[in-house]
């Protein structure tokens, strides 16, 4: 069995979910509630070519194929599944017929060897439907299982991406640095200048050559968190830990695909943990019907053949070989298993339907938190690419001025510089949290496969 990456495409969103190929069939990734998704998309306008699917997610997509195809975990969970299922046509078969082979030791008057043997047969009958119900009750489990995977595949996909987008973001972040290191390098040059010439002191130059020094240790510090970063990414891909990662030159700015109300309608639908817990439900229910009709009789049928020496066979005037039916049934005398069995099982369904309330619950407030975050980005970067930043720059090029002309104090330039870093970094981590935000909305609701 072999689990791979589909990815749904509509003209002008990416969806990444993860799906698996059990069997020999395809399990192919399809979007439920059409209709209440084409009057999302033309009332709110969330699909619009104003939220075009970036197309640096292909980089992260064949990430996602692999992991999808190698993650030892998934492979374990694949192995459970398959082992649950092979265990359907295991409880619907019948029990093994009972054989007894007997032999007449000491007949008064043997006349042939054969003929002192009797052999019989016995085969037992469960009570009506009962075969079919143990076959329910597995492939029930066996669902459970299967939605577990499917979870398990969303959240591996969701971490590698959340991985992916902080790599990004570091690795970004440490090339801005760079720059800012540079321009701390042109305006060690100017200020070496004007110590020279008498017009700065010597605490500038010292300041200059400390700030030099804080952006070349923020940077090693960049550099340690990386490795930790890519250790992490490669764990979930299956690949050796220092394994190179491809990332874009840039992070791009995404919105959820739907509004808040369509997304809170597919996690009630979609998600693979709520359907779990209806699969496990569904087991218990048929392992409550499975306790009420083993508490039913069993019946058996078989049949003996008699040798004409066996016992007294050889005493009949005419002997020749006998044949005896027999019917045997299992009486279900002992009431209390019976009953502790259908206890146990409304327990557990009960125990079921309270989970999935927790669950639903909890994926909601989920999702709410998910949006605080991406509003939260999305408010930072707009403040910061609109005002602050380009501020900031405007800020420093009329310090240099003033500087230059020695009307202001090296230091106040110095501020502003690190500040137009402080705001460049943090806009990049903005927009990482942004991407994060939509990777764990798009895991809480479009998460199962097969749909």
């Amino acid at each position: 069995m072999k689990t791979t990456v589909k990815k749904t495409k509509t003209t002008h969103t990416m969806r990444l979910r993860p799906a698996a190929l059990f069997a020999a069939a395809c399990i192919l990734l399809l979007l439920p509630g059409a209709s209440a998704l084409s009057a999302a998309e033309s009332a709110g306008g969330w699909r619009t070519m104003d939220n075009p699917r970036p197309h640096e997610l292909a980089i992260i997509e064949a990430y996602l194929e692999k992991a999808m195809e190698n993650n030892p975990e998934l492979r374990s969970l694949e192995g459970d599944y398959q082992a649950r299922r092979a265990m359907i046509p295991q409880v619907g078969a019948l029990p093994d017929p009972e054989v007894n082979i007997a032999y007449y030791i000491n007949p008064e008057d043997p006349e042939t060897f054969l003929g002192r043997f009797s052999v019989s047969a016995m085969q037992m009958f469960p009570w009506y439907n009962t075969r079919q119900t143990r076959q329910d009750e597995q492939s029930a489990l066996a669902d459970w299982q299967l939605h577990a995977l499917q979870d398990r595949q969303a959240k591996i996909a969701a971490d590698i991406q959340k991985v992916w987008f902080d790599y990004t973001a570091l690795l970004l972040s440490v090339e801005i640095i760079r720059e800012h290191r540079a321009l701390v390098s042109d305006l060690e040059s100017i200020v070496s200048v004007r110590y020279e010439t008498a017009r700065a002191g010597t605490a500038d130059l010292l300041r200059i050559q400390m700030e030099d020094q804080r952006l070349q240790t923020r940077i090693e510090h960049f550099e340690d968190r990386k490795n930790a970063y890519k250790a992490r990414f490669n764990e979930l891909v299956n690949r050796d830990a220092s394994a190179d990662i491809k990332v874009p030159d840039h992070l791009f700015e995404r919105k959820p695909a739907f509004p808040k109300e369509e997304i809170a309608f597919r996690i009630r639908e979609d998600n693979p943990g709520l359907d779990a817990l209806d699969a496990r439900e569904k087991a218990a229910e048929h392992r409550t019907e499975l306790a009420r009709l083993e508490g039913r009789p069993d019946i058996g049928v078989g049949l003996e053949v008699m040798g004409r020496d066996f016992t007294s066979m050889s005493m009949m005037p005419d002997p020749k070989e006998g044949y005896v039916g027999m019917v045997s049934i299992r009486i279900p005398l002992y009431r209390s298993r019976y009953d502790a069995k259908i206890r146990q099982s409304l327990e557990e369904k009960r125990s079921a339907m309270n989970q999935k309330k927790e669950l639903a619950n909890r994926l909601l407030r989920q999702m709410e938190e998910a949006f605080v975050d991406w509003r939260e980005s999305e408010r930072d970067r707009k403040l910061i690419d609109e005002e602050l930043i380009p501020r900031a720059r405007q800020a420093i090029d009329v310090l240099q001025e003033e500087y230059g002309a020695g009307n202001v104090r090296f230091d106040e330039l110095l501020q502003v510089q690190r500040e137009l870093l402080d705001l460049e970094i943090e806009r990049i981590n903005a927009l990482a949290m942004q991407n994060k935000a939509v990777v764990q909305i798009e895991y809480l609701y479009s998460a199962t496969p097969g749909r």
